[in-house]
């Protein structure tokens, strides 16, 4: 599948105006684009230089387990029938072949296997370029499968190209919008008692701030990763906090990844929701009247919580807990129990 330069005319050629506003459009997106929404983002700007019906990208494992999927324009079941098929996927025999080459396949090559034929005729798929690139550091690999619906028109020796180019970008960008994402304007509001890392559907790390592993170790001491721990492994599918003795884990779906938030424990987890906004409604120096009003609860109702936190607080005045909450609360904080 490799191509010589001697056998590509210049009418194949890549356009580098377009080829450098991509770029400069990627990597913009990279510092810009929400966690959540990179992806989507990035394979619409994509579409624009090389036309495609859909998209698959994701990470995988050498033995063809994966690690994250995100499919554009395609079913959300995609992958699951991937999974049925994978021993008889032929891009993926060939990518895994020539890491950091675009393939491009169509027609009766798509149709050399019976079962991989079946699959590209359920989603409807006549061409595909599918470009691997490998990590051995990980032992992971990133990929980008482009789809069109129909035979013509076929994607050029130019797309093919242009896509083989601007893959390592791909993988860079993503990398470098998790990192963005890590150290965002909010993260950086929040004190030194929240890390954050980045982690694949499977539990394995690929991005974590300084402190993450600190963190992990107050309520898991031998841990050492890069894998999750398997309570966190769990809620990761529940969506629930996962409440240690020193910390509160929560896991938070993006695009196929999942963003680990590690959080100390502090006093105001003692709190109910209802007592934590009474708490800092009052810290902040409302009434009981406009408590109530605000809540709605009656006066009482709001005297015996204020009882009730400052009982839990271990804290006796309106002063302490402005304290309390000055050193404790962060903007966008979560309360710990429901």
């Amino acid at each position: 599948m490799r191509r010589k330069p001697e056998e590509i005319c210049d009418t194949h050629a890549v356009d580098a105006a377009q080829l450098g506003a991509f770029l400069l459009d990627l990597y913009r997106l990279a510092h810009e684009a929400p966690l959540a929404e990179f992806q989507r983002r990035v394979l619409e700007r994509l579409g624009e230089a090389v036309p495609f019906s859909g998209a698959w990208w994701g990470m995988t494992r050498m033995d063809r387990e994966l690690h994250s999927s995100y499919a554009f324009n395609m079913p959300a079941d995609y992958a699951d029938h991937w999974y049925s098929i994978r021993d008889h996927d032929l891009l993926a025999d060939l990518v895994l072949n020539e890491p950091g080459v675009t393939v491009h396949l169509s027609g009766r090559q798509l149709q050399a296997d019976a079962e991989f034929a079946r699959f590209c005729q359920l989603f409807g798929t006549r061409q595909s370029l599918c470009t691997l690139l490998k990590n051995p550091m990980l032992n992971l690999a990133t990929f980008l499968s482009l789809y069109r619906n129909t035979d013509v028109p076929r994607f050029t020796e130019a797309e093919r190209r242009f896509k083989q180019l601007v893959m390592p970008h791909l993988w860079a960008a993503w990398t470098s919008n998790w990192i963005a994402q890590l150290v965002s304007e909010e993260a950086q509001r929040i004190c030194g008692r929240v890390a954050l890392a980045v982690a694949d559907q499977k539990g394995v790390l690929h991005a974590a701030e300084p402190r993450f592993s600190e963190m992990m170790q107050l309520d898991w001491p031998q841990w050492a990763g890069p894998e999750l721990p398997a309570a966190l492994l769990e809620a990761m599918h529940s969506g629930t906090p996962v409440r240690g003795r020193q910390t509160i884990m929560q896991l938070h779906p993006a695009s196929g990844l999942y963003l680990v938030e590690a959080r100390e424990r502090s006093p105001l987890d003692r709190l109910t929701p209802r007592e934590l906004a009474i708490a800092q409604r009052f810290g902040s120096g409302k009434s009981y009247k406009e408590i109530a009003a605000a809540l709605p609860v009656s006066p009482a109702t709001v005297r015996a919580h204020l009882r009730a936190i400052y009982s839990k607080l271990e804290i006796s005045d309106k002063t302490e807990l402005a304290s309390l909450l000055s050193q404790h609360s962060e903007p966008g904080r979560r309360p710990a129990y429901n």
